[in-house]
């Protein structure tokens, strides 16, 4: 990758552009800053991926193979995938080649062998989600337990994390109305999934609610931008139960919006194998187009949000939120 260096002044006109004033504590980095093995000290660190299904191609591999040196310095519990894990069509059975070509054979590297938590995207539901969810039974890592599902995990003695993760395709009409194009969408029951997602929500007891799905449900990209499903289903229950974060992919960039006078923070990482061009509005904290993938790591009073770009683990932004 190249680096281009540019005066303190247009670099202050383009972060400008990108990004609107921050909420809490939200700053780009310092272009010459690097995730090592001190950047987070001791947390629980796990990783985000997000539309990285090229079989290699693209900027797949250049970010698995940061991904894993990354992996490796911070100490990743676990990596999350937020969904179009296989383009173009998913997979249509637990032995289709794409396994190989896809996922096992480019995501290869030690320290990636931990679980892997995934969401279904829209390209998976071209296939068979079943699918890759029945690759749970016959995979080390990949642990896809059912079409949305949720976990906890402690931070410490006192504090834990609960883990939400949401099949966000059947939500959305345009794919329902084509069973042709997306089956498994047409037949799934959304409405049993959002009563799901409230009472998972209503009897979370854990200070941290982490929610995961595909598609945004706001977005200033011009490819797709906001979900009006989400804004509808979604994001009320966000609000009402204090979830925290909701993390997406579906459009191919890295983004922070934060709606005013809300205390939700949404986060599109979805830059894991082929960039788009990013846009901002008034929501926007930060926009950014560049191959990358998330880091977040949790403390007792505090979560840290890093996007890490290809170009030696630079630190393309950096968001830490306070607990309380």
């Amino acid at each position: 990758m190249k680096k281009y260096i540019v005066s303190s002044t247009l670099m202050v006109l383009i972060i400008l552009s990108l990004s609107c004033a921050a909420q809490m504590k939200a700053n780009p980095a310092d272009p010459n800053s690097n995730v090592t093995s001190k950047t987070f000290g001791k947390a629980f660190n796990f990783l985000i991926v997000s539309d990285w299904g090229w079989s290699g191609e693209k900027f797949q591999q250049p970010v698995a193979d940061q991904m894993a040196k990354t992996a490796d310095s911070v100490h990743a519990k676990f990596i999350i995938s937020c969904g179009d894990n296989f383009q173009i069509a998913g997979v249509t059975s637990t032995r289709d080649p794409l396994w190989i070509t896809n996922f096992e054979n480019v995501y290869k590297a030690k320290s990636l062998q931990v679980e892997w938590y995934p969401v279904l995207g829209n390209h998976d539901y071209k296939g068979s989600t079943q699918a890759q969810i029945d690759y749970s039974k016959l995979s080390s890592r990949w642990r896809l337990p059912d079409s949305y599902y949720t976990f906890t995990r402690k931070i410490n003695d006192s504090i834990s994390a609960r883990f939400i993760f949401l099949s966000t395709t059947p939500l959305v009409e345009s794919y329902r109305k084509n069973p042709q194009g997306y089956p498994d969408a047409a037949t799934f029951d959304k409405d049993k999934e959002i009563k799901w997602l409230s009472d998972v929500l209503a009897n979370a007891k854990e200070q941290w609610i982490l929610v995961f799905g595909h598609h945004p449900v706001y977005s200033a990209s011009k490819t797709h931008g906001n979900t009006p499903e989400m804004i509808e289903r979604v994001k009320p229950l966000l609000d009402k139960y204090h979830a925290q974060f909701y993390f997406c992919g579906h459009d191919h960039d890295l983004q922070h919006l934060r709606e005013k006078g809300n205390k939700v923070d949404y986060i599109v990482t979805g830059a894991g194998g082929e960039p788009r061009p990013s846009s901002s509005n008034d929501m926007s904290v930060f926009s950014h187009s560049e191959p990358a993938f998330s880091v977040v790591s949790l403390k007792a009073d505090s979560l840290r949000l890093t996007f890490v770009g290809v170009d030696n683990a630079n630190i393309i932004y950096n968001y830490k939120r306070s607990y309380k």
